[in-house]
Parts: C-alpha cells; sequence; structure tokens
C-alpha cells in the first residue's frame, strides 16, 4: 500500500469493513486477516514478519484498524472473539482522508487526569515500535510478557519444544499423544488421535521446529509426504512464522490437510489454557468515585 497520511493501519479501515461485509457481516479476527491477505497486495515482509511480541505486523495493524472502528462505531465488539458490523459500518465506504479524520477525532480525545499517554498509542509508537493492538480480551501486561514468552520458547531444547507442544495439544483435546522425535522419521515429532465425536476420531501427526525465522513451502511438502497414507491431518508448529508460499501449501486441496501454528498462534494458546502463565489479580484506583469528595464545597 502507499504512503499516505496518518499511521500506516488506517489504511485497513476499509479493508476491514470490506471483509466482514463480504463475511455475512461477522468473522473471527484471522478470518478478517485472510480475506485481506487474499484481496489486497500486502508486502510480503508485512506478513512474515512480526513484532517482539510474536505477533504479524501484518494482523496487529488490522488489530489497530478494529480498535478505531470499534470506538468509531463502526464494529461492535460485544461478543468476544468475533467482530461484528454494526449498522453504521454495514453502509460506511471510507476515504482515506475519512478514515483519518475518524483516527484523529478518537485518536485526540484519549486524556488522561495524570498526563499520561492515553488508552491509544501515538502514531509513531503504533508504527515503529509495534505496540499491540488494544483487544477486548488483552491483559494489561500481555506485550512484555508475550516477549519473554518468545525468548523462553526459542531458548528451550529442541527435545523440550517436541514435549512442550505434545502437552499443549493434550490440552485442547488431543488423546493417546507420544512424542517420537527420532531422526530418520522425515521430521514427525509425534502422533495422537482428535476426537471428532463420541464415535469418530481421526489420526493426527504432529512436527514441531523451533525456528526464528520462517518455514518455507519445501519444508510443509516434506511433511506433508512424511504423513500421507499414515494420518488424516498434519499440524504444523514452529516459534517462527510461515511463508506465503507455505500456508498456501498448507491448505492445498486434494492433498492430506496440514494445520499451521505459528509463534502467534502458540502464544494465545498457551495464555488461553493457562500453560506456563499464571492470571493474577491487581486492584486499580477508581479516580472517579473521589472526586466529587475532593471539590471544594
Amino acid at each position: 500500500m502507499t504512503k499516505l497520511k496518518g499511521p500506516k493501519f488506517i489504511q485497513y479501515f476499509q479493508p476491514v469493513i470490506d471483509g466482514l461485509r463480504d463475511l455475512g457481516s461477522s468473522a473471527k479476527p484471522r478470518e478478517v486477516y485472510t480475506w485481506i491477505a487474499e484481496h489486497h497486495p500486502i508486502p510480503k515482509e508485512e506478513i512474515e514478519s512480526t513484532t517482539k511480541g510474536g505477533q504479524s505486523k501484518f494482523e496487529n495493524k488490522v488489530g489497530w484498524a478494529r480498535f478505531y472502528l470499534a470506538k468509531g462505531g463502526l464494529i461492535d465488539t460485544e461478543q468476544r472473539g468475533v467482530w461484528v458490523l454494526t449498522e453504521k459500518g454495514r453502509k460506511a465506504n471510507l476515504s482515506h482522508e475519512e478514515a483519518y479524520n475518524l483516527f484523529k477525532s478518537i485518536h485526540d480525545g484519549f486524556q488522561r487526569e495524570d498526563g499520561q499517554p492515553g488508552e491509544a498509542e501515538t502514531e509513531k509508537t503504533v508504527d515503529e515500535a509495534d505496540a499491540s493492538a488494544p483487544d477486548e480480551k488483552a491483559y494489561l501486561n500481555q506485550d512484555a510478557i508475550q516477549e519473554e514468552l518468545v525468548r523462553i520458547l526459542r531458548g528451550i531444547t529442541d527435545k523440550g519444544f517436541e514435549e512442550l507442544c505434545a502437552r499443549l495439544l493434550r490440552h485442547i483435546g488431543f488423546e493417546n499423544l507420544k512424542v517420537t522425535g527420532q531422526t530418520g522419521d522425515h521430521g514427525i515429532d509425534g502422533e495422537g488421535f482428535l476426537l471428532i465425536n463420541r464415535f469418530v476420531r481421526i489420526k493426527v501427526m504432529f512436527q514441531c521446529k523451533r525456528y526464528a525465522g520462517t518455514v518455507q513451502v519445501k519444508e510443509i511438502r516434506d511433511f506433508r509426504g512424511a504423513i500421507q497414507g499414515r494420518a488424516e491431518r498434519g499440524i504444523f508448529l514452529t516459534t517462527g512464522t510461515f511463508t506465503k508460499g507455505a500456508r498456501e501449501e498448507a491448505a492445498r486441496e486434494n492433498a492430506t490437510a496440514i494445520e499451521l501454528v505459528d509463534i502467534d498462534r502458540l502464544l494465545e494458546l498457551l495464555i488461553e489454557e493457562g500453560l506456563g502463565v499464571r492470571e493474577t489479580k491487581a486492584l486499580t484506583i477508581d479516580r472517579d468515585f473521589f472526586s466529587p469528595y475532593q471539590k471544594a464545597l
């Protein structure tokens, strides 16, 4: 996308709206990311590079777009994990100038009594420091925690990462899991069964790669070749990211399906399942509560 006035993420305002409109006026975040990537020429480096917290820079910018669209009343955030167009959003067709004005009106309204930065980050912070977009289910210290988790995950042993992945898969419903991790097995690190219902289960094989970079097409092809005829589905987990070509190969029709779990999704699952992280309670001062008592009588 060309360089225009304002932070880069406002260029995603209308694509988010268009994507939701095309998806039936509601969708999960990942469905919106996929729709935009398929309908707009997103730079390869933006899709494949990540923030310090492990999130795709592209997805992060789309997340910032969602945040401002929600503040502007174009997207409803009442239903957790689902983005829904409001009546106002259904009718919106924002030019870049209109998108910029929407951003400015909301951004300029963020103020705090103590003089510290408000709920939104400045344009410079968002575009250069890759601060995570506010989310309805994010924790206050999520950026710092995710950065530390990325460092930890990329520092553990290969065997440790395989065992951690197996533990995570057990948490999300897999049974009879075993870690193989044997050399000469074409990169297959484990296998197990996913229970579909009380009578049906499918065999799944998984591969774990403790990468800092990107997984290429060849590695997906090699993995598929290794599981072909031996499992009904594969899962490729990595502490890195996947190239666009690798994602397309994994989703190729008439081939054994392969689910991709990159560092962003891996962190999301660990936090959701409470693996390696604990939620703690914290108190916040409600300054508005005390304000009536601080005024001179």
